[in-house]
């Protein structure tokens, strides 16, 4: 029998076996419990680099599909607004109508027409000046040349032009709406009652066309860009998965075999009274 204070090449030997095996044991432990498998620079540095960088693009798609979520609000606001006119310039052309059926409307009917103009194109007025969407008006020509970012990449712009929706900005060659307001040129007591369809329908076109113009901005730029946002996050995020996640299977298979590896030298350096130390330290890690 061996008598000696000092281990031997045998009792080093399955030391380090223990040691390794424990760290191992550790590792696995670790992963399965983070479910990842890159913790710390020292996994696989490549590995944590990749991520960052995939991250870094992540972050900036979700900013992009928030961009889009606020162009979409920006849109349904301002044709919420476009709406509205038009049923406002529909109502007058009804007024305009009613009155050029001269021979039998009475001079008060024209007026209370007239007053229904005016009230309706102070409304549309209205919803030139207070169509908004996050502080920033829509329809009063300062809308004129809206620019969104719907990429990761901040050079690739998509711009949308809302018009001005202002009586005095409505109509055509004829005339603008305001002319058909009390005293104007186009006004029910005029007698120019052609003249006032006329810039009626330019304005109803105008708003018409503005609407289908944002629609299609909406339903192509903006559906596209969300689509090809969407994918892309999806194919990001399982790169980032396949490289930084823990593969569940193999781990608990590397875990199971570092137990057994463990076990092994434990049993080897338990007949060791020196080893005890060591011994109880690992197993209380455990």
């Amino acid at each position: 029998m061996r008598i000696s204070i000092n281990p031997s090449g045998v009792d080093l030997t399955a030391q380090n076996n223990l040691m390794r095996a424990f760290e191992l044991l550790t590792l696995s432990n670790q992963r399965l419990s983070t479910m990842k498998r890159i913790n710390s620079g020292s996994d696989d540095p490549a590995g944590l680099i990749a991520v960052g960088q995939i991250e870094a693009e992540l972050a900036s798609l979700e900013a992009a599909s928030r961009n889009a979520s606020r162009a979409v609000g920006t849109i349904h606001t301002a044709d919420s607004g476009l709406a509205e006119v038009s049923d406002l310039l529909n109502q007058i052309r009804g007024n305009v109508v009613a009155v050029a059926n001269s021979g039998a409307i009475s001079d008060e009917e024209v007026a209370a027409n007239q007053i229904e103009v005016n009230a309706a194109i102070d409304a549309i007025n209205l919803i030139s000046a207070n169509t908004n969407y996050g502080g920033r008006n829509l329809l009063d020509g300062s809308a004129d040349s809206l620019t969104f970012v719907f990429s990761p990449d901040v050079a690739d712009t998509s711009t949308l032009s809302l018009p001005n929706v202002h009586a005095t900005a409505l109509g055509g060659e004829a005339g603008s709406l305001s002319d058909l307001a009390a005293g104007g040129s186009a006004s029910m007591s005029s007698g120019q009652m052609a003249k006032a369809l006329e810039i009626i329908d330019s304005a109803a076109s105008q708003v018409r066309n503005a609407r289908v113009e944002a629609g299609a901005f909406e339903k192509y730029t903006i559906g596209s860009s969300m689509r090809l946002i969407d994918a892309s996050e999806v194919n990001l995020s399982q790169a980032v998965s396949t490289i930084r996640d823990t593969n569940v299977a193999e781990e608990t298979s590397n875990y199971i075999r570092s137990q057994i590896l463990f076990n092994s030298a434990l049993a080897t350096l338990q007949a060791n009274s020196e080893s005890r130390g060591l011994i109880g330290s690992l197993l209380s890690a455990i």
